[in-house]
């Protein structure tokens, strides 16, 4: 057992972040259909709309190399509240700024924003949390987050799209997700480390010492890119309902919501690496299957149900090594490349989708997928076996 296991899981901090996140989460979910909804209402063209949403993902890119040091330099509490406040801020700017180029610049500062904040959450938790308890608190997180997100839409919806009511709220919102993050600022891990330079290597270390979680982040989020935008596609070509795809697309998202915490459980009682690869082997046989049950009457449900918990597993069992082998500074640098993990996921993922679509017609989303995972079993289970002595020493 080791020394980080026998300490006190300090829950007031944990549950304050993980509300202030969830917040967040809420407005994220319904930023990406605002901005589009509302530029396509002026008339703007479809490639406008996504240069726009891209200004929003490059940004992280933009970040990453700042972030260890805007963490170690001024603190996890105080950069999620003095980014809140000026997203909150650069919300209530697009009602004065309207428009393709002002949204896009204003989207890229957030973007950049957000992405800072989003790191510091996550390296609190991470850091916050005991070994014993890691892969559930994670778990805990990533269907908190799960679940604002997917309240962000249905309160688009319940509020509006037109105009300054959504930006109002957006910016309301944030404000509220202060007031957790305030009250427990005293309880934020210290960071410690190099506050006075930008560091690539803090960057570039993590990456060498630990690949395997970046290739599990960056494999969930091609995955789960390529369901979210093709599947709708795939029922199109195959001849069946639309909108049953959409339903599947919910009940994928309320598989990755409910699954988490028995897979954080297991995380915690087992071994993480090989959690890691057993999720990975079951989303490729997942992903391989759907043509078989994607048409198939109540079981087509319960299996976006399943594919959605372990596929949203994978993003958790990667954190969680994260979280276990990196501290202070070195924490920050590992969760901002798992981050960054993420946003190059969801952009070379549509397209790979999409040329393989081009040769192979409806079967290429699930060919897509299981390239996307099988290629990253080899490097997780060489991981594993080499891990494993060790790995059941320290859960022994």
């Amino acid at each position: 057992m080791t020394e980080r296991t026998t300490e006190t899981l300090p829950l007031a901090s944990l549950v304050a972040v993980i509300s202030g996140l969830t917040v967040v989460a809420v407005t994220a979910g319904f930023n990406a259909p605002l901005f589009a909804t509302r530029l396509d209402a002026m008339g703007y063209s479809d490639q406008l709309i996504g240069l726009n949403a891209a200004a929003n993902s490059v940004a992280p890119f933009i970040m990453a190399p700042l972030a260890p040091l805007i963490l170690a330099r001024y603190g996890l509490a105080r950069v999620m509240i003095v980014s809140a406040i000026l997203e909150a801020l650069l919300f209530v700017a697009c009602i004065f700024v309207p428009g393709f180029w002002g949204w896009s610049a204003i989207r890229l500062v957030m973007g950049f924003i957000a992405g800072v904040s989003w790191v510091a959450g996550e390296v609190w938790i991470t850091q916050a949390a005991t070994d014993a308890t890691r892969g559930r608190v994670l778990a805990i997180y990533n269907s908190s987050f799960g679940m604002g997100t997917a309240a962000g839409p249905l309160l688009l919806t319940w509020a509006g799209h037109a105009g300054n009511t959504p930006f109002i709220l957006a910016a309301v919102l944030l404000a509220v997700s202060v007031l957790p993050i305030y009250w427990a600022r005293h309880l934020a891990p210290v960071m410690e480390g190099d506050g006075h330079r930008p560091s690539i290597r803090l960057l570039v270390v993590p990456l060498c010492r630990a690949p395997v979680p970046m290739m599990l982040n960056l494999s969930y989020a091609m995955v789960f890119v390529a369901i979210w935008t093709f599947l709708p596609v795939y029922a199109v070509d195959t001849n069946y309902s639309v909108d049953h795809a959409y339903l599947q697309l919910s009940v994928f998202a309320v598989g990755s919501i409910v699954l988490q915490l028995p897979i954080g459980w297991l995380i915690d009682r087992g071994n993480s690496r090989l959690t890691g690869l057993l999720l990975l082997v079951t989303t490729l046989l997942a992903v391989a299957t759907l043509e078989v049950f994607v048409q198939w009457p109540i079981l087509n449900l319960v299996y976006f149900f399943i594919l959605g918990g372990i596929s949203s597993g994978l993003y958790v069992v990667a954190l969680t090594i994260i979280g276990a082998k990196f501290r202070g500074s070195a924490l920050a640098g590992a969760v901002t490349i798992y981050t960054l993990m993420w946003s190059l996921g969801a952009l070379i993922g549509p397209p790979i989708v999409g040329e393989i679509n081009d040769h192979l017609g409806p079967a290429g989303l699930s060919v897509s997928m299981v390239l996307f995972t099988l290629v990253f079993i080899p490097f997780v289970a060489r991981d594993w076996w080499r891990n494993r002595k060790d790995d059941g020493a320290a859960s022994a």
